[in-house]
């Protein structure tokens, strides 16, 4: 490598004057990357080699002192989201979806999330608008109804407890849920065990503790398109014994965020030579989740909201497969 004769340097003092005043402004440029990588304000590295620049052309004159740093007040950090900005990002943990823990009647595999609370209010009218309903009794609206009310809360991401009564024969439905399997692109759906027992009040009810056990599966098939088989089995019903089912559920998407949920149980078998005695029961709801709420609108043919009276199609209070009824439920969701 070869280096430039002293003399030339000599000839030439504007050149070498302005490769120190260039050397200068790198090292200053340098000690603002420097207070950057630190933590301090970030430097405008264009100024610095504004500097040089200008030196550069000026031949003999100084290069101005850098201005000093002032120091920047620490960054305070970002608030953390509001309850209400979370719950409206998702009911529930893991889902892309408005669907809770439990879709309008069955249980789905989804946990409310640890410490986590939801509250249920549901509502099911007992006059059906095909059986004398009209605008004057606004389709059944003023009729009696079957309340209920229901707490869940999340002792785990994944271990929910449950309690929820119906009015109907004061039918109390006490409950756990772990959450096995939850759907990623390894795992082809969600999966939960639930069990529990529902507890009858009202005097004169035949086998009012009656055990039962689920097995609630679901797939996203696609935003909004969801399937839930529930395996179920129920030590007593209204007619029953030991009652077996598979409730069926399904979300299609509709306008504006809503959701159309469907449930349908099927007629139990075990009573087959029973005409009538146990009948197909369906629900539908125009579902919609607005902050921590979400809010159905419930249309079906049975009034039956606990999984001692949906299981065997044996409701005691009675329907038929041509009833049409008003109801809705009410969900709030809480983050303790």
């Amino acid at each position: 490598m070869s280096r430039t004769p002293p003399a030339r340097l000599l000839r030439c003092p504007l050149r070498a004057l302005q490769v120190f005043v260039l050397m200068a402004a790198c090292s200053v440029s340098g000690g603002a990357q420097s207070t950057t990588a630190a933590g301090g304000p970030p430097e405008s590295a264009g100024a610095a080699n504004a500097a040089a620049d200008q030196a550069a052309g000026n031949g003999a004159a100084a290069a101005p002192p850098p201005p000093e740093a002032v120091p920047a007040s620490p960054a305070s950090p970002a608030s953390p989201p509001t309850n209400e900005a979370l719950l409206a990002a998702q009911v529930e943990p893991g889902k892309s979806d408005p669907v809770g823990t439990r879709l309008i009647d069955i249980a789905t595999p989804f946990t409310v999330g640890r410490r986590r609370f939801e509250l249920l209010f549901t509502h099911r009218f007992d006059q059906a608008i095909n059986q004398g309903a009209n605008a004057h009794n606004l389709w059944g609206l003023d009729s009696g109804a079957d309340v209920g009310i229901g707490f869940t809360y999340g002792l785990l991401r994944h271990l929910d407890l449950s309690v929820y009564r119906s009015q109907f024969q004061e039918d109390y439905e006490l409950a756990g849920k772990v959450q096995v399997l939850d759907q990623s692109p390894r795992i082809p759906l969600s999966a939960a065990v639930r069990a529990g027992a529902n507890l009858l009040g009202r005097p004169g009810v035949a086998d009012p503790r009656r055990p039962f056990a689920q097995l609630l599966l679901g797939r996203e098939l696609a935003p909004a398109w969801n399937l839930f088989l529930s395996p179920s089995w129920v030590r007593a019903t209204p007619l029953l014994h030991n009652a077996w089912n598979v409730p069926v559920g399904l979300t299609l998407p509709l306008p504006g965020k809503w959701l159309l949920d469907g449930e349908v149980i099927a007629a139990n078998h075990s009573l087959h030579a029973m005409p009538g005695a146990s009948l197909l029961a369906w629900h539908a709801a125009f579902a919609k989740q607005i902050g921590g709420h979400r809010f159905q609108i419930v249309l079906g043919n049975s009034r039956a909201t606990t999984l001692d009276q949906i299981v065997g199609g044996d409701f005691a209070g009675g329907f038929t497969t041509h009833d049409l009824r008003l109801g809705f439920n009410l969900l709030r969701y809480f983050s303790l």
